[in-house]
């Protein structure tokens, strides 16, 4: 599973902005607002992690247990997904 499209991370103040380049830009309008650890997720999907993956970068970095980590990843690919933003 991987991000479509590229994305860059840009950091103003306290806010974590995934804004669209190139293609991608012109279907998608506007920025993804992130905070620490969806741009943790967001970093994975770019690198092509599967689910397993991204809940251990999870834990590994934040003090959450699997289950909680595993469900909340879930809902943030599944609204990726609805914006189309998911390749399979």
């Amino acid at each position: 599973m991987k991000l479509r499209g590229e994305f860059v991370i840009h950091q103003v103040v306290d806010e974590i902005l995934a804004i669209p380049v190139g293609d991608i830009a012109l279907e998608f309008n506007g920025m993804i607002m992130l905070n620490n650890v969806s741009k943790v997720i967001w970093e994975c999907l770019e690198k092509g992690a599967e689910t397993e993956e991204i809940v251990s970068s999870v834990t590994d970095q934040f003090d959450v247990s699997k289950d909680e980590a595993e469900q909340d990843i879930i809902a943030f690919i599944n609204r990726l997904r609805e914006i189309n933003l998911i390749e399979e």
